[in-house]
C-alpha cells in the first residue's frame, strides 16, 4: 500500500486539462483535491502515464496551472466499482510555496 504525502479533501472545482488525447482544453470538475494531485470526473480518460498540463482557480486569487502524469485511470466496470468514472493526476511541479497555498 502507498502512503500518501498530503491529505486529499472532497472538492468538486472545475478543472481545465489538456491531453494529447483530445484536441482541445476542456473543462472537467475535480471530485477531491490534494496539493500533490487531484482525482478528475471525467468519461474521457486519458492513458495511464500520459502527461496532461491541468489548470484551476481556488478563488482570492489562487489560480494554479500545472504539467501532471495520470497515475490512475478509474473505468467502474466491476459492479463494486463506486463513485464515477474518472481519473488521478499526480502534479509535477507543484512548488512547496503552491502546495501550501493549496492546502
Amino acid at each position: 500500500m502507498v502512503r500518501r504525502f498530503e491529505m486529499r479533501r472532497t472538492l468538486a472545482r472545475p478543472i481545465e486539462v489538456i491531453s494529447s488525447a483530445w484536441d482541445e482544453p476542456i473543462v472537467l470538475a475535480t471530485s477531491d483535491l490534494s496539493p500533490r494531485g487531484a482525482y478528475v470526473a471525467s468519461e474521457l480518460l486519458p492513458d495511464l502515464g500520459e502527461t496532461v498540463v491541468c489548470g484551476f482557480d481556488l478563488g482570492a486569487g489562487c489560480a494554479f496551472d500545472f504539467f501532471g502524469e495520470i497515475v490512475r485511470v478509474n473505468l467502474l466496470r466491476r459492479r463494486s466499482d463506486r463513485g464515477r468514472p474518472g481519473f488521478g493526476v499526480r502534479f509535477l511541479d507543484a512548488r512547496p510555496l503552491n502546495r501550501i497555498r493549496i492546502r
